[in-house]
């Protein structure tokens, strides 16, 4: 509640990630750059679904089965996913939820690297290493080519707490949310 007017919480916690094709970076709230080698990735989290860009907002309709795909809601969608993640170095996790071509098959390609294996590693979350980006050209407009490859599975990092209203939007997750440390590679960060 804003009693005086214009006191609403400025110090809010940015959230978001997302990869900007032009400047070939990640950036927080698609405002600020976030540098990192390495990814902790909660698979609890993890949705897939339709995405488009309607209204002024961002607007997604996720499968009722991580993976499996439901109808396309209307033409203009395109396949979305959503998961909750904590890059190096960062104070605590942030929403990847895109429908970009770039990120999408990069998230594609990360679940390629571990998911065989998750089933083995219960109550270890994976970790991926950021390799870089390149631009690329597709047709007529460009895009990027994000590499990441698997590192290790680890312990949830005590920094990868998730906020209290990731409760309430429909996301399936991990209800412990308390961290662990546990890192036992000295060169591998969580």
């Amino acid at each position: 509640m804003d009693i005086l007017g214009g006191m609403t919480n400025t110090n809010e916690q940015q959230v978001y990630l997302a990869f900007k094709t032009a400047d070939q970076k990640f950036y927080v709230n698609g405002e600020n750059p976030i540098e990192f080698q390495y990814m902790q990735l909660d698979p609890a989290t993890f949705r897939s679904g339709w995405g488009a860009y309607k209204n002024g907002g961002y607007n997604f309709q996720w499968d009722k089965k991580f993976g499996v795909v439901d109808d396309k809601p209307e033409d203009d969608y395109k396949r979305a996913f959503s998961a909750w993640v904590l890059p190096q170095g960062h104070a605590h996790p942030l929403l990847w939820q895109r429908f970009t071509y770039a990120e999408s098959m990069a998230f594609n390609n990360i679940l390629g690297t571990f998911w065989n294996q998750k089933d083995a590693n219960v109550g270890l979350l994976p970790v991926v290493k950021y390799l870089g980006s390149k631009a690329i050209q597709v047709g007529a407009g460009k895009t990027s080519d994000l590499s990441f490859e698997f590192a290790k599975f680890s312990n949830r990092s005590e920094e990868f707490i998730l906020p209290a209203w990731h409760e309430n939007d429909g996301t399936t997750g991990n209800s412990d949310n308390t961290g662990s440390s546990g890192v036992s590679e000295e060169d591998i960060p969580f």
